[in-house]
């Protein structure tokens, strides 16, 4: 911090508190730099707004949750409205990644900030080098062009700022910068009283990704759930066991049995297992409804899963591919397997190919060599859309499930208190979201 701007930067007070409210132009519960700075030493959320002398709304906005890796800086116009704003992850000791940098331009004065008629360019990038842009030149309603990342690797990272040494952000080129803020100590800054209130973001928070759905409740008899497109509750029914699965190596894949790898492309989602056998379960709910004035009764299918153990299960977590990173996940966002044939499956990993080309074969065999064909390829079908093949030089399995439509498809996996698998689960993407519980499931004694 300095008294005076060097020549040619644009000098601003640097405020603290929880966010900015555009709406009244002020800075939300606002801290002294004493309050920041212990904020910022126990990883707890706070903002700073740099607000040049004579301007009601502040040229940039910094958010900061240490204890997430997260860092999140904006640039506002005149009128308030951001024009830029980057997403920064800690990745490193020392070092920012920009995981995200979203601009936009406003033609018309009265474009409210963000709109979704502004000119927009969205650029998603990875430490691996990987990348992509796509702009919006009439807004996200209008037609876009999306192209590869134009950021050299260079200036997809940026130095880690130390509390209030704010220069490496502020004079940044990847944020439109030329000559860059500079934070100026005001001769006679306000005194703000100590906070007592714990920390709580205003118009902000650190990106969550996608929490696992009430996995225990959906396997668990007699829970009810309400359903915006069924009528009346659906009670889970008795859990099902449909088949079991062969695992001889014990590495599970997980992925749509219609993708199959090629050279050395690895599996969407692999996990160690114990070698074993193990059962194949599904959990769902029978309902009953009326169409064009006739009455039927279905049954809605919420998750499979395969039961590698009987321990109760204490935590549920997102399976992570191989060489990505669960820190690069933005708000809501998961990593999964991709899924285009609406059909999902565990295999031993070694024996995918072969299964999955058994089973492609089964599926687009024309029914006049139907039989003929099921002896051929081994395939045993079961209730409810579901497959088994077996390697016969292996007795490894692919054991396919029917899922709800394409996507990306989260895999839940269960650990015990020890941190051992208790469990892996995919579940309907479809149907879980539209679920709201009704009952708490009783408590392990």
């Amino acid at each position: 911090m300095v008294s005076e701007a060097p020549q040619g930067r644009t000098a601003v007070a640097a405020v603290y508190g929880d966010g900015w409210d555009g709406a009244t132009r002020t800075t939300v519960r606002p801290l002294s730099k004493a309050d920041a700075a212990r904020r910022d030493a126990a990883g707890e959320p706070y903002s700073v707004v740099f607000l040049p002398a004579g301007r009601s709304v502040p040229t940039a906005i910094l958010h900061v949750a240490r204890a997430e890796g997260y860092l999140e800086f904006q640039r506002l116009d005149a009128a308030g409205r951001r024009v830029l704003e980057a997403d920064l992850r800690a990745l490193e000791s020392g070092r920012l990644f920009l995981r995200q940098l979203i601009e936009w331009r406003y033609e018309q004065e009265t474009l409210p900030d963000r709109s979704d008629e502004a000119w927009r360019r969205t650029v998603d990038l990875y430490p691996d080098g990987r990348g992509g842009q796509a702009v919006h030149p009439r807004g996200t309603h209008g037609g876009s062009t999306h192209t590869a990342a134009e950021l050299p690797g260079a200036l997809r990272w940026l130095p880690a700022p130390e509390f209030d040494c704010w220069e490496p952000l502020l004079t940044a080129p990847q944020f439109g910068f030329q000559d860059g803020l500079a934070v100026v100590e005001e001769e006679h800054s306000p005194e703000t009283p100590p906070s007592l209130a714990a920390a709580e973001p205003f118009g902000w928070c650190p990106p969550r990704p996608l929490d696992p759905p009430p996995i225990d409740e959906l396997f668990t008899p007699g829970l009810r759930f309400t359903h915006p497109h069924r009528p009346g509750p659906l009670t889970v029914d008795p859990i099902r066991t449909v088949t079991e699965i062969s695992l001889p190596d014990g590495i599970l894949a997980i992925c749509d049995p219609s993708y199959l790898p090629h050279d050395t492309d690895g599996d969407p989602m692999g996990l160690q297992l114990p070698p074993g056998v193990y059962p194949v379960q599904e959990t769902g709910a029978e309902y009953h409804d009326e169409m064009f004035g006739r009455q039927f009764t279905a049954r809605t299918r919420f998750a499979v899963r395969l039961l590698v153990s009987e321990r109760p299960t204490t935590t549920w977590t997102m399976a992570v591919p191989a060489g990505e990173d669960a820190r690069l996940l933005r708000d809501g966002h998961c990593y999964g397997f991709d899924v285009d044939s609406a059909t999902g499956c565990f295999v031993e990993a070694a024996a995918r190919t072969g299964l999955g080309q058994r089973l492609r074969h089964a599926l687009t065999t024309g029914p006049e060599t139907g039989a003929e064909t099921g002896v051929q390829t081994g395939v045993r079908t079961f209730d409810g859309g579901y497959s088994r093949l077996t390697d016969d030089a292996t007795g490894a399995d692919l054991v396919a499930f029917a899922l709800g439509g394409d996507g990306v498809y989260p895999v839940w996996v269960g650990r015990d208190s020890a941190g051992d698998i208790t469990a892996v689960v995919v579940a309907e993407i479809y149907e879980i979201g539209c679920l709201e519980p009704l009952d708490r499931r009783p408590e392990h004694r």
